[in-house]
């Protein structure tokens, strides 16, 4: 009797949580249709594994919810998210320079004025931004003979379509001393340095290492850090759900110890000290 009177409970207990699983409620966070692993990447067009998805995923687990990832164009997901009644709930990654004119152009027709004292100028009352949820590098790879030759030596520096080299934007685009190259990913950019098409890469660091091991090119090709480069690190941001959001920051507090384990299997654990 005591064990049927168990097998009972534990079939309340399942049917208590595939319930609430089913009424958990969906957000739809906006990503880059980019192959950038391993800090996000879209494979055949699907959000895959990679430490911003796993960072958010777990968020999701902890908090009761659900993430829908939709991925977009870089430059179509900036555009989609800075809408009244943009179908987005969320945008990752996201950081207050990112696009920051725009930004603030979005939030004085939502009534927010810019706020002087705020990372860029955001008024986080408008979009609210979390905290890094991990860290990254955007540098210069290059030849590893040519590691340490300095600003002088880059006359052809590739970057990612839909991205800008924001430390060589003065260079690129006003003084004109150095010309930008697009390629499609960290792989052809690789490619390009290897071949001597390009003196150096930027890019994602994570990415542009993990690449170069993919093509038998680690250790030939190498982060110069004596290069300009911007060290910083990914948000999760909202103009729909800023509680959401506040709960974000708190998880990545208090699951501090799980999430430096997620950060180290993709290699973006404290990223500046490498």
């Amino acid at each position: 009797m005591e064990e049927k009177v168990k097998k009972i409970l534990l079939s309340f207990t399942l049917f208590g949580i595939l319930i609430s699983s089913s009424f958990a409620k969906t957000y739809v966070v906006g990503v880059e249709n980019i192959s950038y692993y391993p800090n996000y990447t879209t494979v055949d067009g699907k959000y895959s594994a990679s430490a911003g998805k796993e960072i958010l995923d777990a968020f999701a687990k902890d908090a009761g919810i659900k993430f829908k990832y939709k991925p977009y164009p870089v430059a179509r997901l900036f555009t989609t998210f800075l809408k009244k009644k943009s179908k987005l709930d969320f945008k990752f990654p996201d950081h207050e320079f990112w696009k920051g004119d725009k930004k603030k152009e979005f939030c004085k027709k939502m009534g927010y004025q810019p706020v002087k004292e705020a990372l860029g100028g955001i008024n986080q009352k408008c979009i609210k931004f979390s905290q890094y949820a991990f860290q990254y590098i955007d540098g210069v790879m290059v030849k590893k003979e040519n590691l340490g030759k300095g600003l002088p030596s880059l006359k052809k520096l590739g970057f990612i379509r839909g991205f800008t080299a924001w430390d060589y934007y003065k260079q690129i685009y006003v003084d004109k001393t150095i010309k930008g190259k697009e390629a499609n990913d960290f792989q052809g950019l690789l490619k390009q340095i290897n071949k001597n098409r390009i003196d150096g890469g930027y890019m994602s660091i994570a990415g542009g290492r993990h690449g170069a091991s993919q093509i038998g090119l680690a250790g030939k090709l190498v982060y110069d850090p004596a290069l300009p480069a911007t060290k910083s690190g990914y948000k999760l941001s909202s103009h729909k759900h800023k509680d959401i959001i506040e709960k974000f920051d708190k998880f990545l507090t208090d699951k501090k110890d799980m999430l430096d384990e997620i950060r180290k299997k993709y290699k973006v654990y404290n990223i500046y000290k490498k």
